[in-house]
């Protein structure tokens, strides 16, 4: 349901339907201005709506790096799991980190500050960004992404005739 529809279905005058209001209005404010200047960026526009709409967690930690001009690695902090526990995965340009944790409790903890709970993390992906390796070494998990430009959008000099 967009926000335009869930605005028609509150009280008038309700902050809710003056929050809902206000929501609905800038997303059409923030694309309608690039339209006139854009073919065939739909889809762009609402996988960014997808992402404003959905607020992730910080679990699990992880930080990107740069390797290099082409080459971005995702590092995902996972002690205390297990390389069996751990699955990922790409389907349409989303990258997808899930862990199921076997139970295997060694006993009764005093404290348990290392945390091992299920979880399921997405990243979008563009178009051309490609899942290169995937490692899992002491914990961390590290993704390696590289970026392939299509010939057919790499720089052309043309010949003048």
């Amino acid at each position: 349901m967009s926000c335009v529809n869930i605005y028609l279905w509150m009280p008038s005058g309700s902050t809710q339907h003056k929050l809902a209001f206000k929501g609905a209005m800038n997303n059409l404010a923030r694309w309608e201005t690039y339209s006139p200047v854009t073919i065939g960026f739909e889809d762009m526009w609402k996988r960014l709506d997808a992402l404003a709409a959905n607020p992730t967690s910080n679990y699990p930690p992880y930080n990107l790096v740069k390797l290099d001009e082409e080459s971005q690695q995702l590092q995902v902090a996972l002690a205390g799991f297990d390389k069996e526990d751990i699955k990922v995965s790409v389907e349409r340009r989303v990258l997808n980190i899930s862990v199921q944790k076997s139970n295997t409790d060694v006993g009764e903890y005093v404290h348990r500050g290392i945390s091992s709970r299920t979880f399921s993390r997405n990243w979008q992906l563009s178009e051309d960004t490609l899942v290169d390796e995937v490692t899992f070494v002491n914990g961390l998990l590290c993704v390696t992404l590289k970026r392939e430009i299509p010939e057919e959008a790499r720089r052309k000099v043309l010949p003048i005739s």
